[in-house]
């Protein structure tokens, strides 16, 4: 056996290896395709998510049913949206900081059916006047808690830099538990 096989040409050797069994780049057409945003790509489904979102009210303060322990303001209205079902629920913004156009937040869902979610697709829709703003991925920190770090237009880290956690949020929430369609 010989063992003197210099390094550079075993790795040359493997990266031949590999480019042979690498499947064929995909055409600019598909890259593009895959690209767009789910909201573009399936515009009847969103549009009846839209419209169940626009419909969710929440009561605040003394007119709540059942107050939220962690509630610290306002809660924002969201709806999980899954394969097989959808789900009316609120977040409640924990941290809330926009700092060199980038926004970092901290929300805890009121509820959610079955396991908590490690990663939801959020949508960011604007509030009052259904409109999409942007989607960012929320990472499970702890049980129904997530976070959301995405660099923002300078338009909207403008108009949202004073916001506070307590403020009413000038947004709603879609979260897409299953992200490949």
């Amino acid at each position: 056996m010989n063992t003197k096989i210099p390094i550079a040409q075993l790795l040359r050797w493997r990266l031949s290896q590999a480019e042979a069994d690498a499947p064929p780049a995909p055409r600019a057409g598909q890259l593009l395709e895959l690209a767009r945003p789910w909201w573009e790509v399936w515009p009847q489904q969103f549009q009846s998510v839209l419209e169940r979102l626009s419909n969710i009210q929440i009561a605040c303060g003394h007119a709540m049913a059942e107050p939220l322990q962690t509630s610290v303001g306002h809660p924002v209205p969201a709806l999980i949206v899954r394969s097989v079902d959808e789900f009316e629920t609120s977040a409640s913004l924990l941290y809330l900081n926009i700092r060199d156009a980038r926004l970092h937040l901290r929300f805890q869902l009121a509820s959610v059916l079955g396991e908590p979610q490690p990663t939801f697709d959020v949508t960011f829709v604007s509030d009052p006047g259904p409109r999409v703003l942007f989607s960012a991925p929320a990472v499970c920190s702890m049980e129904s808690e997530y976070r959301v770090d995405v660099e923002l237009s300078e338009e909207l880290a403008g108009a949202w830099k004073q916001l506070k956690v307590t403020d009413r949020m000038p947004f709603r929430l879609i979260l897409r538990a299953d992200t490949n369609g």
